[in-house]
């Protein structure tokens, strides 16, 4: 067992001692998964049976589950003996992509984009800027005019056809067809295609379906399930074939802000899985809850990448750090071991190269060329720090505003989308605004430091 299995262990005991029953069950369910193990998933399916009963129990006995927890935990620690995943290659990698619809004057240009295990890419922009083009792109519904993407499959070998490459990419249009029977029934039958059978489609698909919060529902159809457990099935569908990729298209739409949230953390809880983990792009309007979530965000402006930044989870200083990259020493397998898809443009047909792709280092650069303001060059951009800007909602007039910040570096002041939009030199920082703005003792209904948030780029 790996330290970070065993810190994964304490950190759901931690939970359950707490009293974070919620979110230690649904980690519970992930240490279990991790184990691959199918005695494990029986086991760990008569606690979810028992838990059903303690939740229905208005005197509930903390003691009792803490007994329980443990002892299943110390099942799935005996059965996790598997190494982590390893790997130093981009799972996706696209080079200089541009798409152009027959139909229209719409083109998706020049994108360039690297999807590593462990990483989350969050796709924003506002509707009709390429965000679903581009992941129709990469699960390879369309082919690219110009340009590659490539795919570095773990697990599949070079000589892979893009048929076999697909089965490890999972894609969740934002709205999903209708499927016919009980959800279950559709679980098991996608477990059926992907080789699960008998006793190991039972657990395995009973085991997703508790873990996606989906029990109550196993014998539901369609038209009995709301738009946001539709997103689980599926989002639980996709997982019942261990997909190395999971691209997501506008997955928080018509979700409650508390669902979103789980949403959210599930898909990272996913995306870092010592054993299995998934590289996951998304696209979504919720830009300040994407943004929390994603290690790198990308906004696109008429097709065109135009802010491109790579944020590091807390603590790491590269994408090696942060569990993907060339560096990597958490991924699965040794480097150049998988299958390595090549997309042609307008082909129709699948080219294989003979060997891996080697990935080159992420810069973790914030800007790409060309996404700083109109009429600014690369250079200037690398040399010009950028300025910070606060979202400030208040029902001051603009001419108070001024009053109050003009000394304090105020640059210029915008009115955007109901709000107020700061623009002040790159030294005033949040404390210093906060400061000034308890100081100005103006009325205040909402504050959020956007210095570094693509929503600076949403224009009313």
């Amino acid at each position: 067992m790996t330290s970070t299995t065993t810190g994964r262990l304490r950190e759901v005991k931690n939970y359950f001692d707490n009293g974070d029953n919620h979110v230690g069950y649904r980690r519970l369910l992930d240490s279990a998964i991790e184990t691959q193990d199918m005695d494990v998933f029986a086991e760990t399916l008569a606690f979810c049976d028992w838990y059903d009963q303690y939740q229905a129990n208005q005197q509930k006995d903390a003691s009792a589950l803490g007994t329980q927890v443990s002892a299943l935990l110390e099942k799935i620690a005996a059965a996790d003996t598997a190494p982590a995943f390893v790997s130093s290659e981009p799972v996706i990698r696209m080079e200089k992509v541009n798409k152009t619809y027959q139909a229209g004057s719409f083109s998706l240009k020049e994108i360039d984009l690297q999807l590593y295990p462990r990483q989350i890419i969050g796709l924003v922009g506002e509707n009709g800027n390429g965000k679903t083009t581009l992941l129709r792109l990469l699960y390879g519904e369309l082919r690219p005019d110009n340009g590659s993407i490539s795919y570095h499959i773990s697990g599949l070998p070079d000589t892979a056809s893009f048929y076999d490459t697909k089965t490890r990419l999972g894609f969740i249009p934002q709205r999903p067809n209708n499927w016919y029977g009980s959800l279950m029934a559709n679980l098991q039958f996608t477990a059926t295609h992907y080789g699960y059978k008998g006793r190991d489609n039972f657990l395995w698909t009973e085991l997703v379906c508790a873990r996606m919060g989906l029990r109550a529902f196993r014998t539901f159809n369609w038209n009995r399930i709301s738009s946001g457990y539709k997103m689980r099935f599926e989002l639980a569908k996709a997982i019942i074939k261990k997909p190395q990729v999971l691209l997501l298209d506008e997955p928080l739409a018509n979700l409650d802000v508390l669902a979103q949230q789980v949403i959210l953390e599930d898909l990272r809880f996913l995306a870092e899985s010592e054993k299995m983990p998934i590289g996951i792009i998304l696209s979504s309007q919720q830009l300040y809850e994407v943004e929390k979530v994603s290690q790198q965000v990308i906004f696109l402006k008429n097709g065109s990448p135009k802010y491109q930044q790579t944020r590091m989870p807390a603590g790491s200083g590269s994408p090696a750090a942060a569990g993907y990259g060339p560096s990597a020493t958490t991924g699965f397998g040794p480097a150049g071991t998988g299958s390595a898809f090549h997309a042609t443009p307008d082909s129709g047909t699948a080219t294989i190269p003979g060997s891996g792709l080697h990935a080159t280092p992420d810069s973790g650069t914030a800007t790409i060329p060309g996404s700083g303001p109109a009429g600014t060059s690369a250079s200037d951009q690398a040399s010009a720090p950028e300025p910070a800007v606060f979202e400030l909602e208040t029902t001051a007039t603009r001419e108070q505003l001024q009053q109050a910040f003009t000394t304090a570096g105020l640059q210029s002041i915008s009115f955007n989308g109901g709000v107020y939009l700061l623009y002040f030199d790159h030294t005033v920082t949040p404390s210093v605004f906060i400061t000034l703005l308890g100081q100005s003792g103006l009325p205040v209904r909402y504050f959020r430091d956007i210095s570094t948030s693509s929503r600076r780029f949403f224009n009313a």
